[in-house]
């Protein structure tokens, strides 16, 4: 394994810790809930769904993360301003994580914030995402509401390969995140299709070379759209997702977006299991956990 050269910026959001050196930590796991086609949402528009069924949900989240030791954020969507308050709401009853304000429309999410602005949820609340069509509006809207955390999506049809991500970061979406006021910076680096996870991945180590932020990606968004290995089903389908999701951790990620939350039953002992493995490396390195609570811990 390897240690970065750069010191490692951490961020502390509601009491959780994300960043640090290979082996410190365990990758924090995000499962997203509510988004377009979720089965238990029945209205997306004004945000109806089905409480036991989510909360079934949250509660098997919340079962793996304490199982493993991997920390857990929520990633709410929401279409609407409406559905996305009613779902945020419900989900911060329910779990003590973080939680991920996310929806295809920059309005939604910034209904969101200004609903839950100066509210005891802001702090556990991330914007997701400034990317690079980011605008006046938006960065005045977060910065006014005094959102702390946000993801930056490194990812553009312009800047596709690991060097051009860190480019595009530096040069404006750190600006950007420094505009609207936010401490905790999570960087994701986006991702196209499967074979693309490759430069995600590698783009993941550049920026914490280089850089120093804790960074991810969602490798989900792309497993759902290989329709040749869906039609495979189980557990075809869940063996190479597990592939793909660890092999951004292999290189330094320090978040996984895991795709719909019903997955956490394998998601977690995959991601847990690479994470045990780069811990127990780390001590060539000079690197140990912060902690016991680490996979390398729990599940052995």
């Amino acid at each position: 394994m390897f240690k970065f050269t750069k010191e490692q910026i951490t961020c502390t959001i509601d009491g959780k810790v994300i960043g640090g050196q290979p082996g410190e930590r365990p990758t924090t796991l995000i499962g997203s809930i509510f988004f377009r086609g979720h089965k238990i949402v029945s209205d997306n528009k004004r945000g109806i769904f089905n409480k036991e069924k989510a909360r079934a949900l949250l509660m098997k989240d919340a079962e793996a993360a304490e199982e493993t030791g991997n920390q857990n954020i929520i990633d709410v969507i929401g279409d609407t301003g409406e559905a996305l308050i009613r779902f945020i709401e419900f989900v911060a009853l329910h779990t003590d994580a973080p939680i991920l304000v996310d929806s295809a429309s920059a309005g939604a999410r910034l209904a969101a914030i200004r609903h839950f602005a100066s509210s005891e949820v802001m702090p556990r609340l991330i914007y997701n995402s400034i990317d690079e069509h980011h605008t006046e509006e938006e960065l005045a809207c977060i910065r006014d509401c005094d959102v702390k955390s946000a993801v930056l999506l490194a990812f553009s049809s312009k800047y596709l390969k690991p060097q051009a991500k860190v480019k595009l970061l530096s040069e404006d979406l750190l600006i950007a995140a420094d505009q609207a006021g936010i401490e905790n910076i999570l960087v994701d680096t986006g991702v196209l299709d499967i074979p693309s996870v490759g430069w995600s991945a590698e783009a993941i180590r550049l920026i914490k070379d280089q850089l120093g932020y804790p960074c991810g990606c969602a490798p989900s968004n792309a497993l759902y759209q290989w329709e040749r290995l869906r039609q495979k089903g189980t557990p075809a389908f869940e063996a190479a997702s597990a592939v793909t999701f660890t092999l951004p951790i292999a290189l330094g990620a320090d978040f996984i977006f895991y795709g719909p939350i019903r997955n956490a039953p394998w998601a977690y002992p995959a991601c847990a299991a690479m994470d045990a493995m780069i811990a127990f490396a780390g001590r060539n390195h000079g690197i140990r956990p912060v902690n016991h609570e680490h996979p390398l811990y729990r599940i052995f």
